[in-house]
């Protein structure tokens, strides 16, 4: 393009659009992008095909409004939000309405755009030469947001203005455009040079007004831009997830559909917080934050910074209790209830050396007391049985116990208990600060009462507020104020997909295991926060074996997923039915394998009780046990499946056909009427 750098010409004018920088998805298709992530960020009980034509006819109607005022036909993108905003009758304010459409519009360009080397070149020698360098665009987008743009794609100061159809409803199409842009450059025709890719606008009208023009061929766009859009229609994207869903699902790798549901609600949650960063808590958030960090980076949108922590409902405890004065161990203790002496010890993380000074001390200060005159005998007896009785005797309503009463009155225990409880909490308090600066703290994790984000709120103290983003929410208090948020189901209030995504949620926290051990302490070293952890190999031996290889296997269809649905243009309503019907099938309905998935995982407890745990059930029975579950079924409905993590597999293990057919009958019969399913 030698006639660029002719001495003559000091103004040279660029298109943007396939001139500057070409897109990778057609261009209109944005828009649709646009329509199903402002759905997603608003919360908008819409079609995003739908959004998409109302804004499509929105234009034209204004067009044609403007070319009556005797403008060009052209809009300003605050003149189409407005319109949209009276047109869809919703109670956000217009202000943050205005100002999400901007920034999903902005993200959105920002990522689809590529920069062409072969202009960029040329920019760079002219602004070498001296030679002023502007845009002029016809385009809906404001200078505002094109600049913002510009600046994310790193390329804002190579330009010395931006004209833009938009701002003055005239367009390079009839050539008005051209005259705006001369006189406010105080620039001669033949002093100008005009490149672009569009024959009419950016070729023939320039020269017609006297300015040289150069056209660009870039009819290889434009072929892409047709291939694209016949590839990407919503029944594409619907026969693609279909055919995902037939995939084997055995050990129940369509979790996958569910979990992709939960970090696309996170992603927007927190998107429309505007949090910049996100915190996943350990164990489960390892392989959610390796969801969400393929998610961000795949979307056509703003990338969110994720982390990791450290903690555990064991680590963060102790150091989240009052002195001990202050202190009934009441968050502990009214879960479980039925523990003794040494898991209570255990869950204040105290070492085995501290419990066992510990011990020896407490059953002195029981002698001491039976010296004394102790009027209820209850109490005496109590004592007496602490003495002679094994320590790790699980005592019934510990909480209100005499054993906590002595133990908390204990000199040596006050003493341990103060210096762990002080250590642990400075120590995390920096954990945090190596971390982040932020004042508030996002954090994620799988739920389902939000006990840790309550012990690290209650460690940071009022000068930092946590808000934690769950895939569940049962939490036990209902009067705390903490922000907790149940994505999938909550019952705060209660969301009809409960039933649905509230089954079996073992499974999930399984199928997330982590590939390392649980935190454990917080400790001091050069200065630095160390996190030790607590393994046991037997959980490692479950991960590397059943686990990892299965987490694998989600993820190729995770990431089929996201490259089908994150940008893509479709029915959202549609795809949320697909998945609820596929998680319906998968926990109401599920295949022997499934079934007999639980029969080789066993999980361990290593707070408040420590002691393994298995799923499986045996499934030989007696006649008289099946007559009894039957009638219990029937006359006990409500309280049947109090000892079960997974309803179907009790009633199919224990051969109960009937009743499985009636349970999970009327499910299905309730998702319909619902229209979840």
């Amino acid at each position: 393009m030698k006639e660029l750098h002719d001495k003559q010409i000091k103004f040279v004018l660029f298109d943007i659009f396939d001139t500057i920088v070409s897109r990778k998805v057609q261009p209109e298709y944005v828009k649709k992008i646009w329509a199903n992530q402002l759905i997603k960020f608003f919360k908008l009980e819409l079609d995003a095909t739908n959004l998409y034509n109302l804004r499509n006819k929105i234009e034209i109607d204004l067009g044609n409004e403007n070319l009556t005022l005797g403008n060009d036909c052209e809009i300003t993108y605050e003149s189409i939000i407005k319109r949209l905003y009276d047109s869809l009758n919703i109670v956000i304010p217009y202000k943050n309405f205005l100002k999400g459409c901007e920034q999903i519009e902005i993200n959105i360009e920002s990522k689809v755009l590529v920069l062409n080397d072969d202009i960029m070149k040329e920019i760079i020698k002219l602004k070498k030469e001296g030679k002023k360098i502007n845009c002029v665009s016809d385009m809906y987008l404001s200078k505002k947001m094109l600049e913002e743009i510009f600046e994310n794609l790193g390329i804002k100061n190579k330009f010395d203005n931006i004209f833009v159809s938009c701002e003055y409803l005239k367009n390079k199409k009839t050539g008005k455009l051209y005259d705006i842009v001369l006189k406010k450059l105080n620039a001669k025709p033949e002093e100008c040079i005009m490149v672009g890719d569009n024959y009419h606008s950016d070729y023939e009208i320039p020269k017609q007004k006297g300015i040289k023009s150069v056209h660009l061929n870039r009819s290889e766009n434009y072929e892409f831009y047709e291939h694209y859009l016949n590839t990407h229609s919503p029944k594409v994207v619907y026969d693609n997830i279909d055919n995902l869903a037939k995939i084997n699902n055995d050990n129940f790798e369509h979790s996958i559909f569910s979990l992709y549901n939960f970090i696309e609600k996170l992603y927007f949650e927190l998107l429309s917080k505007n949090a910049k960063e996100v915190f996943f808590l350990s164990r489960e958030g390892e392989y959610l934050k390796k969801l969400f960090d393929f998610y961000c980076d795949n979307i056509y949108g703003e990338k969110i910074n994720s982390h990791y922590l450290y903690v555990s409902r064991k680590a963060t405890y102790l150091p989240s209790l009052k002195q001990i004065e202050d202190e009934d161990f009441s968050s502990l203790l009214n879960q479980y209830s039925y523990i003794t002496i040494v898991e209570f010890l255990k869950s204040l993380n105290f070492e085995k050396e501290e419990i066992k000074q510990i011990i020896d001390s407490y059953k002195k200060d029981c002698n001491l007391l039976l010296d004394k005159f102790i009027s209820d005998k209850s109490y005496k007896k109590q004592l007496e049985n602490i003495i002679t009785e094994d320590v790790n005797k699980k005592i019934p309503n510990f909480i209100k116990s005499g054993s906590l009463k002595v133990l908390k009155n204990n000199e040596l225990f006050k003493k341990i208990y103060e210096k762990n409880r002080t250590e642990q909490k400075s120590n995390f308090i920096e954990y945090i600060k190596q971390k982040t600066k932020n004042k508030l703290i996002y954090v994620v994790d799988i739920g389902w009462n939000g006990s840790i984000q309550n012990n690290i709120q209650n460690i940071l103290g009022d000068f930092y507020t946590i808000e934690g983003f769950y895939f569940g929410m049962n939490r036990r208090n209902k009067k705390e104020k903490i922000k907790k948020y149940g994505l999938m189901f909550t019952t705060e209030p209660k969301n009809k997909e409960f039933d649905l995504y509230n089954q079996n949620r073992s499974l999930y926290e399984i199928i997330l295991g982590a590939s390392h051990g649980s935190a454990n302490k917080y400790t001091r070293k050069n200065k630095e926060i160390e996190v030790s952890l607590f393994s046991m190999k037997e959980e490692k031996n479950i991960y590397d074996k059943i686990i990892k290889p299965l987490q694998d296997r989600m993820f190729e269809t995770y990431k089929q997923i996201v490259l089908l649905l994150a940008n893509g243009y479709y029915d959202n309503y549609k795809i949320y039915k697909i998945f609820n019907k596929i998680q319906y099938n998968m926990l109401f309905r599920p295949n022997k394998e499934q079934l007999n998935f639980f029969n080789k995982i066993y999980h361990y407890e290593n707070f408040g009780v420590f002691e393994f745990t298995e799923f499986n059930v045996k499934n030989k029975i007696s006649l008289k046990r099946y007559i009894k579950e039957n009638l219990k079924f029937i006359l006990k409905y409500d309280s049947f499946f109090d000892d079960s993590f997974w309803p179907v597999l009790k009633l199919k293990n224990l051969r109960l056909f009937i009743p499985y057919f009636i349970y999970t009958t009327s499910k299905k019969i309730k998702f319909k009427k619902k229209d979840l399913i």
